[in-house]
């Protein structure tokens, strides 16, 4: 009797975790949703707002914002899709704050005009190396891009709220922000 007891508490333990990663998997997917919207419509304040604020010890917003719109001056124009959350990791707690890595995909297409209109030589290998070769379709007709992006990025909220800001690390320009999720956390987050 009493191991049916404990079973039952298990079964009613395990329930309730599933319950809550799904109900942050779809507050992940409602953010995400919103983040690649905003940088599409090239709303670059709401883009910014969603970044875990210590980017900005790095570079400030106002750079950040700069360098954004600076890609469209150049003859670079992004638009993303985003498709599906694959998996989220457990919740790692430290300090004062809560981490969780998110892995999705989505279809982003690069279309280069102006002063990048004959970059295909230069971004196609950096694109490649990125996201890999079979994943990277160049078409020449409309001088873009296609990628079918499989990510992950960190989502970091004080421990006692929801508000989750995002951290991209995937990018090799963005291997420096790892420095801003403590080492012990990016173990577990792996």
């Amino acid at each position: 009797m009493r191991r049916i007891g404990i079973i039952l508490i298990l079964l009613s333990l395990l329930q309730t975790s599933v319950f809550a990663q799904n109900q942050l998997k779809k507050h992940f997917e409602k953010d995400l949703r919103n983040y690649t919207s905003a940088f599409n419509n090239r709303q670059w304040d709401e883009v910014t707002q969603m970044m875990y604020p210590p980017i900005f010890d790095m570079m400030s917003k106002d750079n950040m914002v700069m360098v954004l719109e600076g890609m469209d001056n150049m003859g670079v124009k992004m638009h993303t899709t985003f498709q599906a959350i694959d998996k989220i990791s457990k919740v790692v707690v430290s300090g004062k704050e809560k981490y969780c890595k998110i892995y999705y995909n989505g279809i982003i297409k690069v279309r280069l005009s102006g002063l990048m209109s004959q970059g295909k030589i230069l971004v196609q290998p950096q694109f490649e190396q990125e996201f890999g070769k079979s994943n990277v379709k160049y078409d020449e007709a409309s001088n873009s891009f296609t990628i079918n992006a499989h990510r992950s990025m960190v989502a970091i909220a004080n421990k006692s709220t929801d508000n989750w800001k995002y951290i991209d690390v995937n990018s090799p320009q963005a291997k420096g922000l790892q420095r801003l999720i403590p080492a012990k956390v990016r173990a577990q987050l792996n």
